[in-house]
Parts: C-alpha cells; structure tokens; sequence
C-alpha cells in the first residue's frame, strides 16, 4: 500500500501539487467558493477533500453513480451520507411555498371538536417555533468544516444550481 502513489497514507492537502487542488464556485455569485483537493483519483474510485468555510454554500449538484459523502462539523462527529445516482443535493433547498396555517375556526369545522382544534393550533405554532429556532441555530454554527467527498466511475457530476447560467455536466474532478 505504501508504494502504491494514488493512496496517500497521511499527506498535507496544501502541499498537493496545483493540478489536485482548487476552489470550486468562482463563477457563481455569492458565497459559494469551497477550496478542494484530489485526495485519491484513479480508474475505481475518485476521493475529494473540501473544506467549507463558515456562511459558504454548496452548488446544488448530483452524481451519475451516487456519492458516498462524509463531513465533519468537528473532529470526533463524522456524518456518513449515501446521496443515490441522479439525487440532487447540496446548496441551497428548494424552497416551496407553505400553505397558510388552518384557522381555529378551520381546524374547529374538521375535527368537529373545539379543544382538539385548539390543541392541534397550539401544537402547530410550536411547531412553527421550533423550526424557526433550529434554522437559526444552524445559521449560528460558525466552525468551519470538512467533507471528503466518493466517487464511482464514470465520475459525472450535474450542476443544477439556479446560481449558473446553465445545467453543466463535468467528467472527472470538478473545477470552476
């Protein structure tokens, strides 16, 4: 293993020659630039090391055979994720319009019963604030973070991101 030059057993990401790092997201508007480095890339496998800095966004994106993607909020938290083929992830969430909340006198006319209406309105509101409180915990987080990022051949990726002009489609390392 040692002897084998596309496994890195511990390198300094910095020290990686140009061509296997650089930033992704210049071209976007916004705060959409992450800096990335080839950890491993051959013909089975296509690993990629990035590094988020606190209030950047991702670009929406998917991979043609899935993405195996693990991040780390800090040393002793990874988070494994599998995204499947074709899954559009990462950037910001679509946003789709919320229905407005049912009124009491709503609520009252469906359950037929004034204290369950009273109680699901109450329990509606909390909801409401407690997504609210959790959107604004996830915007507090200011630590950086870092995501290594597994590919498969043929190594697509699709940029569906409304901040690029177009839909593009890369082979191999994604630069931009």
């Amino acid at each position: 293993m040692a002897d084998n030059p596309d496994i890195p057993i511990m390198q300094n990401p910095y020290l990686l020659p140009a061509d296997r790092q650089g930033w992704r997201g210049l071209g976007a508007p916004g705060a959409r630039k992450r800096k990335w480095f080839t950890l491993i890339e051959n013909d089975t496998v296509l690993v990629t090391g990035l590094l988020l800095l606190p209030g950047e966004a991702s670009v929406r994106h998917s991979h043609e055979t899935g993405e195996l993607s693990i991040a780390y909020n800090d040393a002793m938290r990874p988070i494994v994720t599998w995204h499947p083929p074709g899954e559009i992830h990462s950037g910001s969430p679509v946003v789709t319009p919320q229905k407005p909340a049912a009124t009491l006198a709503e609520l009252t006319a469906i359950t037929g019963n004034a204290q369950i209406a009273a109680f699901l309105a109450e329990m509606a509101q909390e909801n409401r604030e407690l997504r609210a409180q959790i959107e604004e915990f996830k915007r507090k987080e200011i630590t950086p973070r870092i995501i290594i990022d597994v590919l498969f051949p043929p190594f697509r990726t699709t940029i569906s991101d409304d901040a690029y002009p177009a839909e593009v489609t890369i082979t191999g390392q994604w630069y931009d």
